[in-house]
């Protein structure tokens, strides 16, 4: 399926196999939005085994009939946080099951595409035309986008510390910053209907075309690549960075799992189980990349030599959409069917993470100017990293004229800011305003710390420093 039967958006329906849920569900979300209730506490999970195997599978179902989650992620607060399309409503639920709601004010929202931001809040796209954030305290934030627009579905976070996000229908693919600034880029070919994003270590990001039959890419400056598939309507649907250096994909009408370089040669896996409607993909800290199938209820993994694995779901018709790492180093997802979020047992070995920090500043600025420095903390190991110390050390007499909330401290002692957790691949971004005093040059560095244990100690600290000339 693709989700878009629940968010408005037109069906494709290429194949004459496509199922009959479709409308079933479209139908539900009709019945669902005439009554919404407010729920607070999800009923007991299906019980774990006492002692889990790696391929176990736990489930919590949700409150509501007719939630339809969608899109999962992990947030900063190592948290896993999902959308409900059904509800209106964002959710989050603890690696133990423990599950917290939010509502989304107003009548016309259905959030779908999700992903943790730059900034510690988790962002969000809401096919009203809107992209929206949520601190991990509840509060809520959205912005308008253009009324020419088109309608957001896939988000996820940049390369340069902003928001990108996908626009289908509108054929577009848009940014927007973390203020909320936000700009589109339109693609080459009407009707490509772009459909997930996602950011690779080369620091570009990299889409699908779920009707364009293409993968894109555009850079962080707007330009746009795109690489057609070899077989036509084989329908491009989710994207994933490898941990192979390339890029991974569902070919939902296909049933294949396909891979690009990042130079565009595409390699494609036929699935074993046939017509199983691949849908969501994420990279687990095992090594490989572990996969949703649809229309066989089930959780598949691809070794990055192209070897396959299959995990059935306990239920019939769940309709297993999104899936992601979690912050416990097991595989999350969404099932749109079945009102579920469940886990998947993985064996990954001791955690390993790998930090990295940059530091960006002008390389001169006038004497008693403000400037701003920003300090990237990126995620490049294959687990989560937990209890980030980031922190920025300035000399004496560099004022401090607007940090980000949270910093323990100011000059002449370091700015510290604390992240409960840093997922695999995701990155944050700290903007740090002063005024240049009068000395020659100013020297700053920045610095990373975690506590995930780690046998290399040097992957979970790193520096990085800058000179600034005053002119």
């Amino acid at each position: 399926m693709s989700p878009r039967a629940l968010c408005g958006s037109p069906p494709r329906t290429t194949r004459s196999r496509r199922p009959s849920w479709t409308f079933q569900l479209a139908a539900a979300l009709l019945l669902t939005l005439i009554s919404l209730p407010v729920a607070s506490a999800a009923p007991a999970p299906t019980p774990a085994p006492a002692r889990a195997d790696v391929g176990d599978i736990t489930e919590y179902p949700l409150p509501t009939a007719g939630s339809f989650p969608g899109e999962i992620t992990t947030g900063s607060d190592g948290n896993l946080w999902f959308t409900e399309v059904g509800i209106r409503k964002i959710a989050r639920i603890t690696p133990t099951g423990a599950l917290t709601e939010y509502q989304l004010p107003g009548d016309d929202h259905s959030p779908f595409g999700i992903a943790a931001g730059p900034d510690g809040k988790v962002w969000f796209t809401d096919i009203s035309r809107r992209i929206g954030n949520i601190t991990t305290a509840g509060l809520i934030t959205e912005y308008d986008l253009p009324a020419d627009s088109g309608t957001p579905f896939a988000i996820t976070t940049g390369p340069d510390g902003n928001l990108w996000f996908t626009e289908d229908p509108g054929d577009r693919i848009g940014k927007i910053t973390p203020s909320g600034k936000i700009t589109e880029y339109p693609l080459p070919h009407p009707g490509s209907a772009p459909e997930s994003i996602v950011t690779k270590p080369d620091g570009n990001l990299w889409f699908t075309e779920i009707s364009g039959n293409r993968i894109g890419k555009i850079t962080p400056k707007g330009k746009i690549t795109e690489y057609p598939l070899p077989n036509a309507d084989s329908g491009p649907d989710v994207i994933t960075a490898g941990p192979d250096g390339n890029v991974w994909f569902t070919e939902l009408f296909a049933d294949r799992i396909g891979k690009i370089t990042p130079k565009g040669k595409i390699t494609e896996y036929p699935l074993p189980a046939g017509s199983s409607g691949p849908d969501g993909i994420a990279a687990g800290p095992d090594g490989n990349l572990w996969f949703t199938e649809q229309l066989t209820d089930g959780i598949g993994r691809i070794t990055p030599d192209g070897d396959f694995a299959r995990y059935p779901l306990p239920n019939a018709g769940s309709l297993p959409v999104r899936i992601t790492a979690g912050p416990d180093a097991n595989m999350w997802f969404t099932e749109i069917g079945g009102d579920r979020v469940g886990r998947l047992e993985l064996d990954a070995g001791p955690p390993r993470a790998d930090l990295a920090v940059h530091l960006s500043a002008p390389s001169s600025v006038r004497r008693g100017a403000e400037y701003t420095y920003a300090v990237t903390v990126t995620n490049k190991g294959p687990f989560a990293a937990a209890d980030l110390a980031v922190t920025l050390t300035l000399p004496r007499g560099v004022a401090v004229t607007e940090a980000p909330p949270g910093a323990d401290r100011r000059t002449p002692t370091p700015l510290t800011w604390h992240v409960d957790a840093l997922g695999a691949g995701q990155l944050r971004v700290f903007h740090v305003t002063v005024r240049a005093d009068q000395r020659p040059a100013i020297i700053a560095k920045a610095a990373v710390t975690s506590r995930t244990p780690d046998r290399n100690r040097r992957n979970n600290t790193d520096t990085a420093t800058t000179r600034v000339f005053g002119r």
